[in-house]
């Protein structure tokens, strides 16, 4: 009977030890790169919008070509985005 009941108590024990460390290894990872993506895409978006409002500004179509320091301006600001994303889910 004690010799059944440590046989079950180890296989729990297995079972929940696998459990763990699925969740740490495989379904972890996959949910950080999928935030990871995310923002990366938001970020992409974000500096979309804005230089295409500074075309607007200039009275230019979207997709322009502005100037470079104002390009610098929106390219730095685009990379510091991404930069933060990688920080946050990396």
């Amino acid at each position: 009977m004690v010799n059944k009941f440590i046989k079950i108590i180890l296989t729990f024990s297995v079972f929940i030890a696998s459990i763990s460390l699925f969740y740490k290894f495989i379904v972890e990872p996959f949910r950080k790169e999928n935030k990871l993506n995310r923002c990366l895409e938001r970020a992409e978006e974000l500096h979309t919008k804005r230089w295409n409002s500074s075309c607007k500004t200039l009275g230019h179509k979207e997709g322009c070509g502005l100037d470079k320091d104002t390009a610098t301006v929106h390219l730095r600001v685009y990379e510091k985005e991404k930069e933060d994303c990688y920080k946050k889910y990396k």
